[in-house]
């Protein structure tokens, strides 16, 4: 999946290939290619090299990696939000991907229990933390691949294992964040119909955004709202998706908070 991620992920497709290299985005969702129920695989599921077969913790051979997980989602937020509209993937694919990757930050389905965690590699099929079981001797990996003791503090690395971008994902993605020499941009990338983000610090200036569709989730009425250094600087409503609900509308804000303008952008 590296092939797919990396170009977007550093903006090396040139604007005027955007649609045609888009078109390998199709593999992401495809349950013949890297699609899969708990995380995208990082290997195609149709290729000889996709198998389970090997002991050893570290693989590549088609398991969910959060840390490709992440890049593959920051190059669809830049292809969404840098790129010109394309017709192979939009916003309901980054939605999909953002839920089932939070899903996974748990040992709900893997260990029936429910605290965060996140490890190396994810099963993309059964949704169990292959590394974690390799490390504890559970089925169907007993005995395999362990590398020391009951003591060894790597046996429960998952409590505090971050090597996702998550939180990145969901401020440039989902809220939409992204900073740029004379103004910083929300453009969100969600169907969520609230959101709220408070002083988050951003070239020198603490910049708070709220989301809420209808007014009724906060105190400050429909709409995007956003306050630059403690001061609201502007709000605009909403705008019309396919779904028929209500996005979050793409704004361009001066850091010194004194022009906010909202820029046309398509529906979801």
């Amino acid at each position: 999946m590296m092939g797919l991620s990396s170009p977007w992920y550093f903006g090396a497709v040139p604007p005027a290939d955007g649609p045609k290299y888009a078109e390998a985005f199709r593999e992401l969702e495809d349950p013949a290619g890297f699609g899969a129920k708990w995380g995208p695989r990082t290997t195609e599921r149709r290729s000889e090299c996709y198998n389970f077969s090997n002991s050893a913790q570290c693989n590549w051979n088609g398991g969910s990696w959060p840390f490709e997980t992440s890049k593959v989602g920051t190059a669809l937020i830049n292809l969404l939000q840098t790129y010109k509209p394309q017709p192979t993937v939009g916003l309901s694919a980054f939605d999909r991907l953002l839920r089932t990757y939070a899903r996974a930050h748990t040992r709900t389905h893997a260990e029936g229990l429910a605290p965060p965690h996140v490890d190396e590699d994810l099963h993309p099929d059964d949704g169990y933390w292959i590394t974690r079981r390799k490390l504890h001797g559970i089925p169907p990996w007993r005995g395999a691949g362990g590398l020391g003791s009951p003591r060894d503090p790597l046996r429960d690395r998952g409590t505090h294992y971050f090597h996702s971008t998550f939180n990145d994902l969901v401020l440039s993605g989902l809220v939409g964040l992204r900073a740029h020499a004379e103004h910083f941009e929300i453009y969100p990338l969600s169907f969520v119909s609230s959101f709220c983000v408070t002083r988050l610090r951003l070239r020198g200036v603490d910049v708070s955004v709220v989301w809420d569709a209808d007014g009724s989730r906060y105190p400050h009425g429909a709409g995007l709202h956003v306050w630059v250094s403690g001061r609201l600087v502007g709000s605009a409503r909403g705008r019309a998706s396919s779904r028929h609900t209500q996005l979050p509308p793409r704004l361009h804000v001066s850091y010194d908070g004194t022009r906010l303008v909202a820029v046309q952008s398509g529906g979801g």
